[in-house]
């Protein structure tokens, strides 16, 4: 007997149901299934269809398709009603090829077992994910894990005094992209950057996505030396186009010129916990870790420490930044310096600025020479530390502090900033209080889950395409914000 049996009848009513709530989790709706209401995975036991259902339908497809070296991920929302019948809601395949309307075709005419609520058969939709490699398709429950897709809580807002009025709030459109509707490896974001074609490099704590502006590429066993579950902890694109990546206690280069990797492991350099890579203007690439700030260029390497530079406070370094007028400046885990292009170093500590005893964490600039800091002190104890938050350095050398207490930060923990040069307004991402949109001037406008479609309140990462729409990387997605 065959363990899918087809059903001519692919339409058909929705009951009621006692679940959570009813959504399309993919981009690509069927528009077919008349519904009134379901849960999503839910139920004990959940819905689910005959251990040899989808190795059925994989065979089958299998035998009428030559897949050759082809690879990817087809995701599908199915919806199984409370009878066992089943309709597929939703799916991942923007070009709509013959196979995915193949395998529908197979899911929409199998039997299923439907979820069970409080003894009873209700109507649920479950995730069924069909994975190409090596030649041959293969199929797999999803199930979800609805502690995710529950609202990451409240922000965390120290500052009380200032009204979030977000003028701007409705001129933008958010997309928010999860595990659970698209091919991301997983929610917890760690790092986005966009190359030089506009394709966004997304890592998550548990995998590495391409993502060309509608669909996702998984980064694995297929298609590099990393597998679908390798933790990609930073991420940078150098002016040839080329992408450089921490992972596994090395650095990785891929050529987007000739589609190749390239390894720099031990045998080539020794790093040590490895925080940030940064890109700048002249062609080099810096490494900061836990010995000091690794340079690279033309094929060879530098290493800066207290044996090159006695002033620099540590060794451990987090943060580096090459500006416009060729100074770098380095930020260490005792404290900041600036070397400029006469080799003359600065040291912070013992200088009236908000540097002072604060280890530089990002850096970015705008048109007119303004410098913009975010600054953790790494000899606090208390979270909402006054003297963390944003420095400003003018472009005539004079400084300003923007914390909690003075401005509308609403918080003074910062992930990430970014300044926008199309809408010249500064992003920051923090930790905990959402996204900050400043303009410059004196609005300063707040976005989180409680206000937004922002899927949450933990910003780590911000990006910007060439057409200037925005990408974060957050704790429970990736947004893309578009101006309307």
């Amino acid at each position: 007997m065959k363990p899918c049996r087809l059903l001519l009848i692919f339409v058909f009513n929705i009951c009621l149901s006692a679940g959570l709530f009813a959504q399309n989790l993919y981009s690509e709706k069927m528009n077919v299934c008349n519904m009134t209401n379901y849960c999503m995975d839910c139920g004990n036991p959940k819905a689910t269809c005959d251990e040899y259902t989808l190795d059925y339908i994989s065979d089958k497809i299998n035998r009428r398709y030559i897949f050759g070296n082809a690879f990817g991920e087809i995701s599908f929302q199915v919806l199984v009603d409370s009878t066992g019948f089943s309709c597929v809601l939703s799916h991942t395949d923007v070009a709509h090829t013959t196979l995915s309307a193949d395998l529908i075709r197979f899911l929409n005419g199998c039997k299923w077992t439907p979820a069970i609520v409080n003894g009873k058969p209700v109507c649920a939709s479950v995730n069924v994910v069909f994975t190409l490699s090596n030649g041959r398709i293969s199929g797999r429950m999803q199930r979800m894990d609805l502690a995710e897709l529950v609202p990451a809580g409240n922000p965390t807002i120290y500052n009380k005094q200032y009204q979030y009025f977000n003028p701007s709030l409705n001129s933008y459109d958010f997309t928010v992209w999860t595990k659970y509707n698209s091919q991301l490896p997983d929610n917890v974001g760690q790092s986005c950057v966009v190359d030089k074609t506009d394709f966004v490099w997304y890592s998550t704590a548990k995998g590495l996505a391409r993502f060309d502006g509608r669909t996702f590429m998984a980064v694995n066993e297929t298609n590099s030396p990393f597998t679908s579950t390798t933790a990609v902890h930073d991420i940078a694109v150098d002016k040839n186009n080329n992408v450089w990546m921490y992972a596994n206690k090395a650095i990785y280069m891929y050529s987007n010129k000739n589609n190749k990797w390239q390894l720099f492991d031990s045998t080539h350099v020794s790093i040590a916990a490895g925080y940030h890579i940064i890109v700048n203007p002249a062609g080099e690439i810096f490494f900061t870790n836990k010995k000091g700030l690794l340079i690279f260029r033309d094929d060879k390497m530098r290493l800066i420490d207290r044996q090159a530079v006695e002033q620099l406070p540590s060794n451990d370094v987090f943060y580096a930044y090459f500006d416009t007028r060729e100074r770098l400046w380095i930020g260490t885990t005792r404290g900041s310096i600036m070397i400029d292009k006469k080799q003359k170093v600065t040291a912070f500590n013992s200088s009236n600025t908000p540097l002072k005893d604060i280890c530089i964490t990002g850096v970015t600039e705008d048109e007119h020479g303004n410098m913009y800091f975010s600054l953790h002190d790494y000899k606090k104890t208390d979270p909402d530390n006054d003297n963390e938050g944003i420095a400003v350095m003018s472009a005539d050398g004079k400084w300003a502090h923007y914390n909690d207490k003075n401005s509308g930060m609403p918080a003074n923990q910062v992930n990430n900033i970014f300044y926008d040069k199309f809408e010249h307004v500064l992003w920051v991402g923090t930790h905990q209080a959402g996204l900050v949109r400043f303009d410059l001037k004196n609005g300063w406008e707040n976005y989180h889950n409680n206000n937004s479609m922002i899927p949450g309140f933990d910003i780590y990462q911000i990006a910007q395409d060439s057409k200037g729409v925005i990408y974060a990387a957050t704790a429970n997605g990736m947004i893309r914000i578009t101006k309307k």
